[in-house]
């Protein structure tokens, strides 16, 4: 069984909220804004960089399946819409901006 015996800094965020799902780890910052850890594993507990989630939220929570739900600043309830990716390499999506609110669905 692992004891702990220190903390480790992860640096990168200044956060007000932590969310420990069954894949990885989620914050919200102090400024509303969420972020997901990437590269956590065995080998490297702390992973390797945080990637921003698109719109503000006062408060969140990630479901077993990894779904987003998030409380917004004016009090509506939120789900992250998501979409899988093709495994098979295909050619590269349009760039160009993206409109953050076809990201979340307002319940």
């Amino acid at each position: 069984m692992p004891v702990g015996t220190d903390w480790d800094l992860v640096p990168g965020l200044a956060v007000s909220q932590l969310v420990v799902s069954c894949q990885t780890v989620w914050v919200r910052c102090v400024n509303g804004e969420l972020a997901r850890r990437y590269g956590i594993s065995n080998r490297n507990p702390a992973g390797d960089y945080w990637k921003k989630i698109p719109g503000n939220t006062n408060w969140f929570t990630v479901t077993p399946e990894e779904e987003l739900w998030a409380v917004t600043p004016a009090g509506g309830l939120c789900r992250r819409l998501t979409k899988l990716l093709p495994q098979l390499p295909t050619a590269p999506p349009p760039s160009g901006p993206e409109d953050v609110e076809d990201e979340w669905e307002l319940i």
